[in-house]
């Protein structure tokens, strides 16, 4: 009798086993919703993305683990939610390297504000003196006034390379600002998934507790033993401790971020959104194309061409000579018997003949500045243009695996942990095989955020290269 009761035991067990497994099986490769196949969420970048949260059957992860009790997490008290936008206003204006590019736009207008009509004071020469001879002394008085014009248009020349070197400072600030648009968009995507891993540790410390509490109403029924019980609470001791280093890693995520947006030290800047399904950039090749033409550091050593052009231009016109046109003015009286004065006036032309002095030094410079911009710019677009490509597949595989996971594994995990919960209480899964069950769907759980963080990563790669958000350069090349 006792093995016969014995081996109906071990049957119902393994019978229970097999569904589990079965179920967990199902739940991993089927989605909640077929049409949670298409029209994929975006992921919360610079334009403007929507605030409505989708269901678990959509991809969202947020929704996926709220069932499981991740309201146990809780945002710091000190903590400021705010969305990108926001984030980025404060980087920009509290940001030193935008401050310091922003400042140096002041040097073009000092160049533009500071060229005079006229490079030269006049010159003014008076002489007093005595004119003598046998019949006696008369004064003689002698003045001169000189200015040096320019007359082959060197102003005009100087006035341009001045404007073309405000529109490179120009160019260096919308560089320096994109910089730091890529770094806060990083911080933020970085604390947006601490976020997550944050509230799953949660939801999983929720998840531990009520099958702690449904041992303790087992145990006392003599369902169980009270090792299950132990084993319930070892459990829920570890889980508390993944979701404690789970909180320390968010609020170290927050705070790079609170620095990169030049937030208050006493406060802690802290994302708002949840993780959505990425797009992928349809067309590479297209997409390469146009975003060449508008890159930032593009454009800034555009200008920079642009400008020292504009100074050899201006250089090789300061070779011409600069004449000097003035007056001459003298009054004089010949000693005599009977003196006469005498006033003599004419007007004066100097012209420098330029055989030694023909601005050479300043010439060689320009000349030789120029070609070094010429070659900066050829090596910038030739090693942009490997890097982003590269970075578009990065991007592009990046974001086809975290569509694999948050499609088919993501929006089923609040469910399994249902279930194991239930089958627990109804008695038809032991203890062990719950938590097997658990750490197994936690792995994966764990792969699909791992599966984001190398997303969010290519998309920092992404937009450091690119020059452009992840969100415009889909909307530009869109999947098919």
């Amino acid at each position: 009798m006792m093995l016969a009761r014995r081996q109906a035991n071990i049957r119902r067990r393994s019978a229970a086993t097999l569904s589990l497994g079965i179920a967990a099986a199902f739940a991993l490769l089927v989605p909640a919703n077929a049409d949670a196949l298409n029209a994929p969420e975006m992921l919360p970048v610079p334009t403007g993305a929507s605030d409505q949260v989708p269901g678990p059957s959509e991809g969202d992860m947020a929704a996926a683990t709220a069932v499981m009790g991740s309201a146990e997490f809780e945002l710091p008290p000190n903590a400021d939610a705010l969305p990108l936008e926001s984030i980025l206003e404060s980087a920009y204006d509290k940001s030193p390297e935008v401050q310091v590019a922003r400042s140096r736009v002041a040097l073009g207008d000092a160049e533009i504000d500071g060229e005079p009509l006229l490079q030269w004071n006049p010159e003014v020469w008076i002489g007093v003196g005595v004119r003598a001879n046998g019949f006696g002394r008369a004064l003689e008085i002698q003045a001169q006034l000189d200015q040096r014009i320019e007359i082959f248009g060197e102003r005009r020349m100087r006035l341009r390379a001045a404007k073309a070197y405000k529109e490179q400072l120009e160019r260096e600030l919308d560089r320096s600002t994109w910089q730091i648009y890529a770094q806060v968009h990083a911080a933020y995507n970085g604390a947006l998934l601490a976020k997550q891993r944050a509230e799953t540790a949660a939801g999983i410390v929720a998840f531990s507790e009520r099958i702690l509490q449904t041992a303790e109403k087992r145990a006392e029924a003599g369902e169980i033993s009270n090792l299950r019980v132990r084993i319930a609470q070892g459990e829920l001791a570890q889980a508390r401790q993944r979701k404690l280093a789970a909180e320390l890693d968010f609020r170290v995520s927050a705070n790079r971020l609170s620095e990169a947006a030049g937030w208050p030290k006493d406060r802690l800047l802290v994302p708002t959104g949840e993780l959505r399904l990425p797009e992928k950039v349809g067309d590479p090749d297209a997409f390469f194309d146009k975003a060449m033409e508008g890159h930032p550091m593009i454009a800034a050593q555009q200008a920079a061409v642009r400008t020292a052009e504009a100074r050899v231009d201006s250089a090789e016109r300061d070779r011409y000579p600069e004449p000097m046109v003035g007056a001459f003015f003298s009054r004089e009286a010949e000693p005599n018997i009977m003196p006469v004065p005498t006033t003599v006036g004419l007007a004066t032309v100097t012209i420098p003949i330029p055989i030694w002095q023909r601005n050479q030094k300043a010439r060689a410079r320009a000349k030789a500045e120029l070609e070094v911009a010429q070659v900066e710019l050829g090596t910038i677009e030739y090693r942009l243009g490997l890097q982003i490509k590269r970075a578009v597949e990065s991007v592009n595989t990046a974001a086809e695996r975290v569509q694999t996971y948050a499609r088919d594994v993501v929006p089923r995990f609040a469910e399994n942990m249902s279930m194991l919960e239930k089958a627990f209480e109804l008695g038809e899964a032991d203890i062990i095989e719950v938590f097997v069950a658990r750490s197994r769907f936690l792995s994966i759980q764990t792969e699909a955020l791992d599966a984001y963080d190398n997303y969010y990563r290519a998309i920092q790669d992404f937009e450091r290269l690119v020059g452009t958000s992840y969100t415009d350069a889909v909307t530009i090349s869109p999947a098919p």
